[in-house]
């Protein structure tokens, strides 16, 4: 999976201004006061983490699966602390030790979720924040990818591996410690939005749950 993600950084990764002009605005309305720590899960070259060094020098951390595109953003930010693992892995982050973190499009390429939120709220501090983002599915939308888009949006080329709605990805969030604050969706117009995100706060602790995936072991 890493050398595929490494290839695709190579290639030029995310076209300039990709999905970037519907999210900052909103991920900017709720960023943490100054001095605090942000964990930019999903990281890449460092878009976001640029964006918010030029609000507050926050402290950053930022992890991505890809070990080029965090080579190319230590070059970028130097005091930055990154690293090269996946949303399967436990991370090299203390228990609540973050303020802040952007998850902006990576769930739907995680294969253990349980796992990734686990490891979000365990380095959240309580009463922290996470915008979660990922792309939007709704039943008019589902129905249109059905006639005119199911090769397209389903490839077994593409990277995405997960699919959720605002229902599904609402209720894992709860189910792992965390309170929505706000929903909304970005890029083209309802229903036809071409992502959606949640504001969410961590309200107590959580554990991580192997039990959910027990329909998954053979027999």
């Amino acid at each position: 999976m890493k050398k595929i993600y490494d290839l695709w950084w190579k290639e030029g990764g995310l076209a300039e201004g990709h999905d970037f002009k519907w999210k900052w605005p909103k991920i900017k309305r709720v960023l943490p006061p100054k001095n605090c720590t942000i964990l930019d899960f999903g990281c890449g070259e460092g878009r976001y983490i640029e964006e918010f060094l030029k609000v507050d020098p926050y402290k950053i951390v930022g992890i991505d699966i890809s070990s080029y595109a965090i080579k190319e953003a230590k070059k970028k930010f130097p005091k930055a602390k990154l690293y090269a693992l996946s949303g399967d892995e436990k991370l090299p982050i203390k228990n609540e030790n973050i303020d802040f973190i952007l998850a902006a499009d990576v769930i739907e390429h995680i294969f253990d979720v349980s796992n990734f939120l686990f490891e979000m709220n365990r380095c959240l501090k309580k009463g922290g924040k996470i915008f979660i983002s990922t792309p939007y599915y709704g039943t008019i939308k589902n129905l249109v990818i059905a006639l005119i888009g199911f090769e397209i949006v389903y490839s077994p080329h593409s990277q995405h591996i997960r699919f959720f709605t605002k229902k599904s990805l609402s209720t894992l969030l709860k189910n792992h410690g965390f309170s929505v604050l706000s929903y909304g969706e970005y890029g083209r117009f309802k229903p036809l939005s071409r992502g959606m995100y949640f504001v969410a706060e961590k309200v107590k602790k959580t554990r991580y749950d192997k039990s959910i995936y027990r329909d998954m072991l053979p027999r």
